[in-house]
């Protein structure tokens, strides 16, 4: 079903170009709205609802440690990113953005990703001065010297913790396995060391070209009025125009043949041993994908792996009855612009075995034809658990939130369902056929070492 586009200028500030759109199939719209900074703003109302939500999208994360603008090459610190979300919106002696907030009685959060940061809050009361605070400390954050040198030793001891998680430090040195170049191969937070070289000089640079009105998406979800939220929304802007500035644009290596290791032990103090398998996917690497094509190939391979490796599935079964896996097995699969790959894995009796197992059987699996009955069961049932989602204020609002850094909206997402075949579903998995794009990871009990 395609959904029904209108225009409606009646009720639209100046600085603003309108569309609506309204989704056939539950009811519900979005509005859209564009403004002369280049600032976007995508309304989702909820007739009827009392909470309110708001998140600001920044096409910013760890991967961009490198980017251009205008022909000049910027680099920054692995961790950049990271530290200026904590700046940002972490609590300081004053109360801190998060601290503000929670005076209004909203509930705040905030991440950071490999391709992104999002701020976000839902409240119920005092919406429109929370959203006054909100957006003017995004836009404007304090990032003095004195602010740096009070988060770097938590940012670090941030670090020191995840470093010390087993399950982490598997994940990590199997990323890293996967990719000899690409960024992704980096902790979001970075590292000590590199955490330990951010400056003001980086953090303003990067809010100087990614925390610019033009760069960002602004969501809101609830029942307000429009016209009036739009003027304030204008009037925000208005103090936090700066100079225009061309877009930059991230810089990643061209292309990776080969994995760096394929097997590897990380040996720490656990109970069980465990193990990860991780297949990278070349796809985005050799011909980068973009907008509707990568939100399909993102669904669509979920799909595919839904029937190869969830508790329905027979290697799932298999494996599970023989004892080599059991309920802590999961798996994921991360694709981007620049990047994809799927990890899975899960504690073991015979880690190594299971590893194999599980490798033998997607390379065999990604040879031929999905189960049928079993993709159209986990296609419907995705379908309608994103449907039922849609009732839901944040759930909702932060899924809009993350579909601009893919230029789609939350109603394409039934159109994008409808397209995928289990032909197209196993089209988007081809990637495990091949040995040589596969990695173990092996964590095994003992002192903290890493063998290769």
């Amino acid at each position: 079903m395609t959904a029904n586009i209108m225009t409606d200028y009646q009720n639209v500030p100046a600085e603003f170009h309108a569309l609506f759109v309204v989704d056939p199939l539950t009811g519900k719209s979005l509005h859209t709205y564009h403004h002369t900074s280049g600032l976007t703003v995508k309304y989702l109302p909820r007739p009827g609802f009392s909470r309110s939500f708001a998140a600001l999208t920044i096409p910013y994360g760890s991967i961009h440690t490198e980017f251009t603008v205008d022909g000049e090459s910027c680099r920054v610190p692995a961790g950049t990113a990271h530290f200026l979300e904590h700046c940002v919106f972490s609590r300081d002696e004053s109360g801190g953005l998060l601290g503000a907030l929670s005076d209004f009685g909203a509930s705040a959060n905030a991440y950071t990703t490999h391709t992104h940061t999002l701020y976000y809050f839902s409240t119920v009361d005092h919406f429109g001065e929370a959203l006054r605070l909100f957006f003017q400390t995004v836009l404007n954050p304090y990032l003095e010297t004195d602010r740096i040198e009070s988060e770097r030793p938590v940012i670090q001891a941030e670090l020191n913790q995840y470093m010390d998680d087993p399950d982490t430090r598997a994940y990590m040195k199997t990323v890293e396995a996967l990719y000899e170049h690409h960024p992704v191969r980096a902790d979001i937070g970075g590292t000590i060391e590199s955490v330990a070289t951010i400056t003001d000089d980086h953090l303003k640079q990067v809010w100087r070209h990614f925390y610019q009105p033009a760069m960002l998406t602004l969501t809101i979800v609830g029942d307000l009025d429009e016209r009036q939220m739009l003027e304030a929304i204008a009037s925000l802007v208005a103090s936090s125009v700066r100079p225009a500035e061309s877009r930059p644009l991230p810089v990643f290596p061209e292309h990776e043949s080969l994995v760096v290791n394929q097997r590897q032990t990380v040996r720490m103090d656990v109970a069980a041993p465990s193990f990860l398998l991780g297949i990278r996917d070349p796809q985005p690497m050799d011909q980068p994908i973009k907008g509707c094509d990568l939100v399909y190939r993102q669904r669509a391979a979920r799909l595919a792996l839904d029937c190869l490796l969830s508790p329905v599935s027979p290697l799932y079964e298999n494996l599970y009855r023989q004892g080599l896996i059991h309920d802590s097995f999961d798996y994921h699969y991360s694709c981007e612009e620049s990047f994809a790959f799927l990890i899975c894995g899960g504690e073991s009796p015979d880690p190594e075995k299971a590893a194999l197992a599980v490798r033998d059987a997607l390379i065999e699996s990604a040879a031929q034809p999905l189960p049928a009955d079993l993709f159209e069961t986990q296609k419907r049932s995705a379908a309608g658990e994103f449907v039922s989602s849609l009732d839901s204020i944040e759930y909702s609002g932060i899924v809009q939130a993350r579909c601009s850094l893919s230029q789609v909206d939350l109603f394409d997402y039934p159109r994008i369902y409808d397209k995928i075949t289990s032909t197209g579903a196993a089209d988007a998995i081809r990637f495990l056929a091949d040995p040589g794009n596969y990695t173990i990871t092996l964590l095994q009990p003992g002192r903290h070492e890493v063998d290769e």
